[in-house]
């Protein structure tokens, strides 16, 4: 059973799997809202305060991975879990490097889709100490996932935050690209793209002070290497 009761968004163009869904949630003791395309998805965030979204990848008016990518540029950081008819990495690894959190391949059944909830809520609830350190100039709060300087606030969807945690736990030390998929994405294999380069170059541009040197150094053949005084 999951920690607490979630308030999740169901945005999900079949009416007969959204039906069946809503009931398992509800069943499990969450409360689900459902809309059946993406505009109205958005809408949905922008009204009300929700825990997690299940996403599909094949709506009408929009795609679930653009849905994904327009939600973290309006700052909505939530967890997101994609459901998808496609069952091939590529397509896995894209709804991953577009801002998704997790996928669950349909047809699907409920206790892998709790499972996977629960999996996400772990990850989401993880937070730094509450004595973490500050990285560079900006002010950490685990609680938002933000980091804040002056008047300035930035926010990290969960995977951003969750790989700036394992930066930040194993700072000065080198980490490899395995080691971070192990440890952020929990995949066992590497599917040979480059999602972590992608999401150190999102984390740079996010943290790092323009003019200076960056808090995130690539190490030729070893990895990455995060100093929280750059």
């Amino acid at each position: 059973m999951l920690r607490h009761i979630m308030r999740i968004l169901l945005v999900e163009d079949d009416a007969e799997l959204a039906r069946q869904t809503e009931l398992w949630l509800r069943d499990a003791g969450h409360v689900c809202v459902w809309r059946d395309h993406s505009a109205a998805a958005l809408t949905a965030l922008a009204a009300e305060s929700f825990d997690a979204v299940i996403l599909d990848v094949g709506l009408p008016d929009m795609d679930g991975f653009t849905v994904v990518q327009q939600m973290r540029a309006r700052g909505f950081g939530l967890p997101v879990l994609f459901l998808t008819a496609r069952d091939d990495v590529t397509d896995r690894v894209r709804g991953l490097k577009a801002g998704g959190d997790d996928y669950v391949t349909k047809p699907f059944a409920v206790e892998e889709l709790l499972a996977r909830l629960e999996a996400l809520q772990r990850r989401t609830a993880s937070t730094l100490p509450p004595t973490a350190k500050n990285l560079g100039r900006w002010a950490l709060d685990p609680l938002k996932h933000s980091l804040l300087h002056a008047a300035e606030t930035i926010y990290l969807s969960p995977r951003e935050w969750a790989l700036l945690e394992v930066l930040l736990a194993h700072e000065g030390r080198a980490l490899s690209k395995k080691f971070l998929l192990e440890k952020v994405w929990d995949l066992q294999f590497d599917p040979g793209t480059n999602v972590v380069d992608a999401m150190i170059c999102r984390l740079r541009r996010k943290i790092d002070a323009p003019g200076q040197p960056s808090h995130l150094q690539t190490i030729r053949g070893k990895g990455y290497v995060l100093r929280a005084v750059s």
